[in-house]
């Protein structure tokens, strides 16, 4: 996996990465904290992921081509930059749930755009032999990130000093621009000739077609409603669960992020390749499904050895959801680089993106008015079912033996694939 730092492209491009997510850690674990406990409503906590999801929902379609059309390395340090400055102005908005979700919002624009170009930018740095270690190592950085940062912002909350970590989140943003300027070749590779000339509506309409065209491709889009839509719902309900239901301090609320993260970093960079040599992305796809589904039912024991035994079951639970949340993240994410054609994968990023955040953004409100109706431990549980019920369904529909079958998404063994200079 870590044989693709050689390409000293790809390095400077992950180190952008690393300091972006560290940044974004740290806002993303006060921005939550705060909503939480200054409208202490689940609804309005799901609103939080609602806000940074609707820009790609609505925007995304039109920001697909972008990436396809134009040189990737500039609409990426413009991402940036754009995001930085609307992390500054929550400085003095942060006692304002209501305008820390606006200005959420505003920040989404950026990533919709940010994210296709970054995606389809992978396989240019890397080569196609590598995406597959490139997407783990990406996963693996997201999660040691997400140790890091959540760790240093709860100390940094425990001072009650927000203004520093907005302002870190700002210069961090800057910095991943600039590392992203310092590579020379990355968007001057041109994937297909036609593609500057075709025309921006045109593209998007290409596009679409030439994703939903393809089987593979299709079933992975339809499959991804489900599976967002009730990872939503768990996502609104979680938070609650910490904040409303365990009690956890703002000191234990930022570790606890951080070991579902330590979880992430196991599996991503551990568990899910070593799987992935032996088996199909498909199934493991499917297996990382159920999983997840069945160890979200485990929140109802989970609630009474909190009682008995304190915060420790809580950590632990937490590390497994990470683990977990790997054999999903990674087979699902090689799988959609391995089929989109090289020329449409900015587009088939974006609609990836559409279609995961509508259906996440269903799931986020179905998650708080399910809450209010059984409460937040038995609607992530019931979530959790669901979920189950999804995978057990998947391998029954035509689209699955597709997207199994595909030969370009089996994986060769990391002994085979050329060291290559996200």
């Amino acid at each position: 996996m870590f044989k693709v730092l050689n390409n000293q492209a790809f390095f400077r491009f992950w180190l952008g990465q690393i300091i972006s997510h560290l940044g974004d850690g740290f806002t993303r674990i006060a921005i939550v904290y705060l909503v939480a406990t200054l409208s202490k409503d689940p609804l309005t906590i799901g609103l939080v992921i609602f806000a940074q999801l609707l820009p790609t929902a609505f925007f995304g379609i039109f920001f697909g081509p972008l990436a396809d059309k134009y040189n990737r390395k500039w609409l990426m340090a413009g991402a940036d930059f754009y995001r930085m400055v609307i992390v500054a102005l929550m400085i003095p908005f942060h006692h304002s749930a209501t305008a820390l979700i606006i200005l959420i919002t505003f920040q989404g624009l950026g990533s919709a755009l940010f994210d296709p170009a970054r995606s389809s930018s992978i396989p240019d740095l890397v080569g196609e032999e590598n995406i597959q270690p490139a997407i783990s190592l990406s996963q693996s950085t997201r999660a040691a990130m997400d140790i890091i940062a959540p760790s240093v912002g709860a100390l940094l909350m425990m001072a009650n000093n927000y203004t520093i970590i907005f302002a870190i989140d700002a210069v961090t943003f800057a910095l991943s621009a600039f590392f992203i300027l310092s590579l020379r070749n990355l968007g001057k590779i041109n994937v297909a000739k036609d593609v500057s000339t075709e025309s921006y509506f045109n593209s998007i309409q290409s596009g679409v077609k030439e994703v939903i065209g393809m089987p593979a491709l299709r079933f992975l889009l339809i499959l991804l409603i489900p599976i967002t839509l009730v990872c939503g719902i768990l996502n609104t309900n979680l938070i609650a669960v910490l904040t409303n239901e365990f009690k956890v301090s703002a000191f234990h609320f930022g570790f606890i992020e951080a070991a579902t993260a330590v979880g992430m970093i196991v599996g991503a960079s551990l568990a899910a390749p070593f799987a992935m040599k032996k088996v199909k992305p498909s199934k493991i796809f499917l297996s990382g499904t159920a999983s997840i589904g069945l160890w979200m039912i485990l929140i109802i024991p989970l609630d009474r050895f909190h009682v008995l035994y304190g915060i420790l079951p809580v950590y632990i639970w937490s590390i497994m959801v990470g683990i977990l949340n790997a054999f999903l993240n990674v087979p699902l994410n090689s799988l959609f680089l391995k089929v989109t054609p090289a020329a449409f994968r900015g587009r088939g990023s974006s609609l990836l993106g559409i279609t995961a955040s509508t259906a996440s953004m269903i799931g986020i409100l179905a998650g708080g008015w399910l809450s209010k109706e059984v409460g937040v431990l038995y609607g992530t549980a019931l979530s959790g079912a669901l979920l189950t019920i999804v995978a057990l369904l998947m391998p029954l529909l035509k689209g699955y033996r597709s997207l199994s079958d595909n030969r370009s998404t089996k994986m060769e063994p990391e002994s085979k694939q050329p060291v290559a200079a996200n």
